[in-house]
């Protein structure tokens, strides 16, 4: 929706390509360069044999972080879990991949990032891809070993995969882009999938047991 709204923007700031077309070609771009590429606006005007326009790029950032601050929010249940689990004596923690600037705007505008206790991006280790490196880094600085640690994510081929590499109980929740995405490979499978967060504490209480 951001990334639609953005060529919505820059169209009425004089970028001559129909809607539909401009958002293909950008989430081309996307693709090819990643998502923590800094100039997709930029390429967009060059594959399309366009002069640079400040204008128009910078209208297309404005309504790329507008629509962002209006559809970025934690899911209801979200916040009260961690409260709870942080509560009931856990150690939270953060693994993700990209910019450690970007990550922790996201974080702050979530309204999250005091409620864990370490907070670990890949650029921190020098790169912008996730490993199995960044997983036993996490569980080090919580001073936890990996195997008594839950991962929990929504992407089975992404964090999923690398957390249990590194030996860490791995939980799927099923929400978001990778709702219907498919583990490419066993160990991409996680060991429990819920359909909400709000289920994880019930997961804790039966291995405690």
């Amino acid at each position: 929706m951001a990334r639609l709204n953005a060529i919505r923007a820059m169209n009425n700031a004089g970028l001559p390509i129909d809607l539909e077309i401009g958002y293909k070609i950008l989430e081309e771009i996307v693709k090819e360069y990643g998502p923590h590429y800094t100039k997709h606006f930029d390429k967009l005007l060059e594959r399309l044999g366009l002069q640079w326009n400040p204008r128009v790029i910078a209208a297309g950032v404005v309504a790329y972080r507008e629509t962002s601050q209006v559809y970025l929010k934690p899911f209801p249940d979200t916040i009260p879990t961690l409260i709870k689990l942080r509560d009931s004596g856990y150690k939270l923690g953060i693994v993700a991949e990209g910019r450690s600037v970007k990550e922790w705007q996201k974080l702050i505008q979530l309204g999250v990032d005091h409620i864990f206790h370490s907070v670990l991006i890949s650029e921190d280790l020098g790169t912008e891809e996730l490993s199995v490196d960044q997983f036993f880094e996490a569980t080090r600085r919580l001073n936890v070993k990996p195997e008594e640690s839950f991962y929990v994510s929504s992407k089975p081929n992404r964090g999923i995969l690398f957390a249990n590499k590194a030996g860490l109980i791995t939980v799927r929740v099923r929400k978001g882009d990778s709702l219907v995405e498919k583990p490419r490979v066993a160990e991409a499978r996680a060991k429990y999938t819920v359909d909400k967060l709000s289920e994880i504490p019930n997961i804790l209480d039966t291995l405690d047991e």
